[in-house]
């Protein structure tokens, strides 16, 4: 089973964000946008895995993340990876980084003490918003710097993390939760 862990952000949040993105679509060249009722931010991307892993993780993942303190962050600016001139990915970021990044090391700490390769690369907080093919011009990019640059969410409460299972679909993954995790 293919597996990720991640938390989610209150619909609110999201509504606010994909209605202040909806109002450029038009303005902009073909992109895969990820669906509001999927985004979440991956502190780790398992991939593929035998199904007794979650049993395995489960018990170090709630000890570990029951020692972290609930906090409050807000989406906040945007960017692209790689970056700006060879954009792939659009997204918004996170404040407070340094909470985020905390949890991801510790998620990340588990999974390996149980044989899971993860990728190599730093985490980097943010959500991804969507995915670009086809280069686009700098005016485009332009136009959703401008947009987002400035753009700061409604105070919200990260509280848990979740271990969710995702099936491909053609209509996009189905993502599946199967443990939550909830921080003090």
């Amino acid at each position: 089973m293919r597996l990720f862990i991640a938390t989610s952000f209150p619909a609110e949040v999201i509504d606010d964000l994909n209605a202040r993105i909806a109002r450029m679509k038009p303005r902009l060249p073909a992109a895969s946008w990820v669906r509001p009722e999927t985004q979440h931010l991956t502190f780790a991307f398992l991939a593929e895995q035998p199904e007794t892993l979650v049993e395995k993780i489960a018990p170090p993942l709630a000890a570990t993340l029951s020692s972290i303190a609930r906090f409050e962050a807000q989406l906040h600016g945007c960017g692209f990876f790689p970056n700006p001139r060879h954009a792939r990915v659009g997204w918004s970021g996170l404040q407070p980084e340094e909470k985020f990044v905390m949890i991801a090391t510790a998620v990340r700490d588990v999974v390996k003490k149980h044989g899971v390769e993860l990728d190599a690369a730093d985490f980097r907080p943010h959500l991804t918003l969507m995915r670009i093919r086809d280069r686009w011009p700098p005016s485009s990019i332009d136009l959703f710097c401008s947009t987002l640059r400035d753009y700061r969410s409604a105070p919200f409460e990260v509280k848990d993390v979740t271990l969710y299972s995702s099936q491909l679909n053609p209509n996009g993954a189905i993502h599946t939760p199967l443990k939550t995790f909830p921080l003090t």
